[in-house]
């Protein structure tokens, strides 16, 4: 796990920009404590901060050169048959520099191949596999040569003799990449952050992101808050070369169709239960010790319970929690880390608010309003302690259908087409109309019945949206309205004709790499700490992508055939405990010690003359939430962030 970094200049007869590079690679210091280093190859530069995981000898330094004679070469005669005169081909005239960040978990079955080919190695480090890969199957393959890779990483590659640059993410986007080209140069580095050590960089704020800010908490990708830069999409490969750019996709999640023949629903329950414990055993390879994050609900307490029995010694695992009981899951991960005899860390943490929200925000580079951000980056401060490497359970949801959004597709489908707009409306009149924040059962009644007379598409977009449309019509003033412009939606690159499936694809091609993953790689990677998710596994997410939805979710129960594949391994009140987000008490925060906070940031001088928002209504809101009157902490966090984002990019 590491920082990478680089600049191309488009006009090959510049020299290398080192300077630029140099200051990205240092911005990305906390990625990549151990090590630090640099290459030129004419006009590019590429910088590397190395957090050694894997083969922890010098060797491992990046960035690699591939060549002829050197690391990762072959011989001539071996490439120029692998080439077989193809044009555009890696021949061994050619030579490679590579830059990588992440974990390439087949390595070993890689080096082995590419070792019978021809290739020669230098070091055990897992992401040498990559330019010799390159080498060996770009001739053939293109950009797909990366679906070769099975692991979660970010990659820069620079083939001297065609001038072809390649930039690569992992299938799910575990491991982030973000790029800028302005007609003189490609810029490109593991953090935003970082990518503002650029000077020619375009930061004016690209309206129509914080337009989908607003709405969804996070910027989708590709576009970044800032209007000359981009995230590269997960599961694709940039590459720039003969003067152009392009962008490939190489893996895209296929869904199986509900009216396919499937298989028996108790084989199916086996091939999970196989393909889990062969994810979790892969993500054990390392030569630092690694532990488990663990909460008290059912993914990361299969991922340690599998963990303890492919792992030598009791398994570490870490627990944070607050002082406000409906957010302290110590207790049930307690009952867990008991029951598998781990070696336990746990925390009760009581922060400064504010610090914790300063501290926190600044790391994202543009806003980034998941609130669970924040003991994220406080539960990966307490397991660096004690290890180098943890594994999650995130990704459960997203494949198996554990959300209560999922559940509620599939009733309000029933309820369209079962009872009809009568029993709707009967439901509707008994519902309230007014009400708290997210967490009220209410709110949520009526966010279920406004959306039962849109489509299923439709739903999916509206209950995933942070800020409702009423709300944000309401906040906007006539200019707020005319610059950030209309909200996208909610996945119109993908159109399934099953509900179900489409919103989990949508899950793990948006919610997956837009939030939850940039989420934990930046909040784990600010303490150097790597988090790899055995969840995500490529293999084990296409197989129950190919089941049928009823094997994940029905109207009243979530992830079927992941629970049955547990069964046994993890008692049933593990298994049968309701779902808890693992959040923070900002409704009670924004009560109390950061009420004045809101009212300072969110009212200030500065804040009203932008003109955006109407401070009136902001100002209701947050009288309204601090009297107890409503509960919109989430709404108010949203507002927050941005403000803070608009005052940090003018230097306030």
């Amino acid at each position: 796990m590491c920082g990478i970094a680089g600049k191309l200049w488009l006009d090959p007869g510049r020299p290398a920009d080192r300077d630029v590079v140099a200051a990205m690679t240092g911005l990305l210091i906390h990625r990549g404590p151990d090590d630090e280093g640099f290459a030129a190859e004419g006009p590019l530069a590429l910088g590397h901060r190395r957090l050694s995981i894997v083969d922890l000898s010098p060797r491992g330094r990046q960035p690699m050169r591939f060549g002829g004679g050197s690391q990762g070469g072959r011989s001539a005669a071996a490439s120029e048959a692998a080439a077989g005169g193809a044009s555009g081909g890696a021949t061994a005239g050619s030579e490679v520099l590579l830059v990588a960040n992440g974990e390439i978990y087949n390595h070993r079955e890689l080096r082995v191949e590419l070792a019978a080919r021809g290739h020669a190695f230098a070091s055990d480090c897992d992401v040498e596999v990559i330019g010799a890969a390159y080498r060996e199957w770009w001739p053939s393959e293109g950009p797909r040569f990366v679906r070769r890779l099975h692991g979660m990483f970010a990659f820069a590659l620079w083939d001297a003799g065609h001038r072809r640059l390649v930039l690569a993410r992992d299938r799910t986007g575990q491991k982030p990449l973000v790029y800028a080209e302005d007609g003189a140069s490609l810029t490109f580095a593991s953090e935003l952050n970082a990518l503002a050590a650029e000077p020619s960089l375009d930061r004016t704020p690209d309206w129509s992101a914080l337009s989908d800010y607003l709405a969804f908490r996070v910027v989708p990708h590709p576009k970044t808050a800032w209007s000359g830069a981009r995230k590269l999409p997960a599961g694709s490969v940039l590459v720039h070369e003969a003067g152009a750019s392009r962008i490939e996709r190489y893996w895209r999640l296929s869904p199986g169709s509900d009216h396919a023949r499937p298989p028996r629903f108790e084989d199916a329950v086996e091939e999970v239960k196989r393909r889990l414990s062969t994810a979790v055993s892969r993500r054990l390879m390392s030569d630092v010790p690694l532990g488990c994050l663990l909460s008290g609900g059912m993914d990361s307490a299969a991922v340690a319970a599998l963990m303890a029995r492919h792992h030598d010694g009791p398994v570490k695992t870490f627990t944070l929690g607050f002082d406000d009981p409906a957010y302290d899951e110590t207790a049930d991960a307690r009952v867990v880390a008991r029951l598998l005899g781990t070696d336990h860390h746990d925390a009760i943490v009581r922060p400064d608010a504010g610090v914790l929200l300063d501290e926190v925000l600044d790391r994202y580079g543009e806003p980034f309003a998941d609130s669970s951000a924040l003991p994220t980056f406080l539960v990966s401060r307490l397991a660096r302690e004690s290890v180098k490497v943890v594994l999650t359970g995130d990704g459960g949801d997203e494949s198996f259908a554990g959300y209560d959004r999922h559940r509620a597709l599939l009733l309000a489908e029933r309820l369209s087409t079962w009872w009809g707009r009568p029993v709707a409306a009967v439901l509707d009149a008994l519902s309230p109309h007014t009400g708290g924040g997210q967490r009220s059962r209410a709110v949520r009644l009526r966010r279920f019945l406004d959306a039962l007379p849109a489509s299923p598409r439709r739903r999916n977009h509206l209950w995933r949206l942070g800020m409702a449309e009423p709300v944000r019509a309401e906040l906007l003033t006539d200019q707020g309205h005319e610059v950030f412009g209309g909200v996208s939606f909610y996945g119109a690159d993908v159109d399934l004709p099953f509900p179900l499936n489409e919103a989990l694809v949508l899950d793990v091609e948006r919610y997956l790499p837009d939030d939850l993953l940039v989420k934990v790689d930046i909040a784990s990677m600010a303490h150097g700490l790597e988090a790899r998710a055995p969840f995500l596994d490529h293999e084990l997410m296409e197989y129950v992508a190919s089941l049928p939805g009823a094997y994940k979710a029905t109207p009243r129960t979530g992830k079927r055939v992941l629970a049955e594949a547990l069964r046994g391994l993890l008692p049933p009140d593990v298994l049968d405990r309701p779902k808890r987000g693992f959040g923070v008490p900002l409704d009670a925060w924004f009560r109390g010690p950061l009420a004045e906070t809101l009212r300072e940031v969110l009212l200030s001088p500065r804040s009203r003359a932008r003109g955006l928002f109407r401070s009136e209504r902001i100002a209701s809101l947050i009288d309204q939430h601090v009297a107890g009157r409503v509960a919109e902490h989430e709404t108010l966090y949203t507002l927050l962030v941005l403000e803070r984002w608009f005052q940090r990019e003018e230097g306030v």
